[in-house]
């Protein structure tokens, strides 16, 4: 068992992914020149060891055959109820007791986080630990978050160990009034970085609810093309009673013009970051940031970017008369054309975790089992093992730095985010079963009614 401290200037000279796993590594990196919530890290062994003492190792390869909801839960309970070593206890109480409350912990696998595995969204991050007790809890409900049926899928997709161990990163929360997420260079344009925000927490913009869009093309002019959302009138924040995160109104936007949630000078901040980062490590990256109350900027953590293309790559969009342009979009990602039948999800219940579906989203995936267009307004973790057979998707809210795009990524599905349309209530005009197709360039893409064949 190792403590790797998240603390301003700490130097940290080697990578070490197998022990820190790769959020970690990467904020153990960050935390020695920019401003990273202070905290520390606890190392993979821990948790490889702690299964390997108890009787946790042979319950786990008891039910690795068994139905994947059924083995969570099993796994759930007995992570619940198994206690941590008290040599360990100890040293975590006195961890603790340094840092200010409340805490944040979250997963660091060390597949995680890698050029070619983002793991988004895959494990859970528990928010608002103000007590040890808690604090012992949620070290255990993200260990067995490993074993969260879309993990599973995720590891078996992409051809990962089940194996593999997690390391945990726990840091000081920030609250949060601006919150996003940067790409250096954008994923389309090597010639610009991306930028998308909102108010409060970033699990909006992560399941594509809502967020501001900024294409920074020169940081000494400030010129900076804007794409300011017009539903960003709501805000997750931490409620520390109920202990979730919730959406709230905001109130101060009432009968107001929705404005820019950057002001651009904070863009420009932004923007030099992510680019520090990028020369830091000679590679395209992409970053989570948040802006407390006073303005300060906060690397919450970078990464890797998965799916940077060449500025020469540019495929041709084919020729669609307008009357068959259902919508156009510059949020793309995996250049590309298809053709084939949709599948529509009119609407997405976070609370509930449920769909309104244009027919039997199962069904659907079975029946189009050599593909479909998915049309949706977002791809939230729940949704993404119910889509196995996309090939190319159109989701109405989402940018370019969330879920959907970083699974489209990933899967190589052919991508498009929000957009214009000529088409009012699109989502509720299209019928899952219609043929359409999606084209997307470099510059940007399509979705259009194809040629009767």
């Amino acid at each position: 068992m190792k403590i790797a401290k998240l603390k301003r200037g700490k130097p940290y000279i080697f990578t070490d992914v197998k022990t820190w796993g790769g959020k970690g590594d990467n904020l153990l990196k960050l935390n020695e020149v920019f401003n990273v919530p202070q905290g520390f890290v606890l190392s993979a062994d821990t948790y490889t060891d702690w299964v390997n003492q108890t009787s946790l190792a042979q319950e786990l390869n008891e039910i690795a055959q068994q139905n994947p909801e059924t083995a969570y839960a099993r796994v759930r309970k007995s992570f619940q109820t198994t206690n941590l070593p008290d040599d360990l206890t100890k040293k975590l109480n006195t961890e603790f007791e340094k840092l200010r409350k409340p805490l944040a912990v979250r997963s660091s696998s060390i597949a995680e986080d890698g050029s070619n595995n983002s793991f988004a969204g895959q494990h859970e991050s528990i928010l608002g630990v103000s007590n040890f007790e808690e604090f012992l809890m949620a070290i255990k409900e993200v260990y067995a978050s490993l074993f969260t049926p879309r993990a599973v899928q995720y590891r078996q997709s992409q051809g990962l160990s089940q194996t593999d161990a997690i390391a945990l990163v726990v840091q000081e929360m920030i609250d949060p009034v601006v919150s996003g997420v940067a790409y250096s260079p954008s994923p389309n344009n090597l010639d610009e970085i991306l930028i998308e925000s909102t108010w409060g927490l970033c699990t909006s913009i992560v399941e594509g609810r809502s967020c501001d869009i900024y294409r920074v093309l020169d940081t000494v002019t400030g010129n900076v093309i804007q794409d300011i959302s017009p539903k960003k009138n709501e805000m997750d924040v931490y409620n520390a009673k109920t202990k979730k995160v919730e959406t709230q109104k905001i109130s101060w936007l009432s009968g107001k013009k929705v404005s820019s949630s950057l002001t651009q000078e904070q863009v420009i901040e932004v923007a030099k970051t992510i680019k520090s980062i990028e020369r830091a490590y000679g590679m395209p990256m992409d970053m989570e940031f948040a802006f407390d109350n006073k303005s300060n900027l906060f690397v919450l953590q970078a990464r890797p970017l998965t799916g940077t293309v060449q500025n020469e790559i540019n495929l041709q969009l084919p020729n669609i008369p307008t009357d068959r342009v259902l919508a156009r979009s510059r949020n793309t990602r995996n250049q590309g054309i298809y053709e084939g039948p949709v599948v529509v999800v009119r609407k997405v219940d976070h609370a509930n975790r449920s769909f309104d579906v244009d027919g039997d989203l199962i069904e659907l995936n079975k029946q189009f089992k050599e593909g479909y267009v998915l049309l949706t307004p977002e791809v939230p973790p729940q949704l993404e093992q119910y889509v196995t057979n996309a090939r190319a998707m159109y989701a109405t809210e989402c940018g370019t730095t969330g879920h959907a795009a970083a699974i489209a990524v990933e899967k190589g599905i052919i991508y498009l985010g929000r957009g214009t349309s000529n088409i009012p209530n699109l989502l509720q005009t299209v019928r899952s079963g219609m043929q359409v197709g999606i084209a997307v360039s470099k510059d940007e893409g399509i979705l259009y009614i194809p040629e009767e064949k």
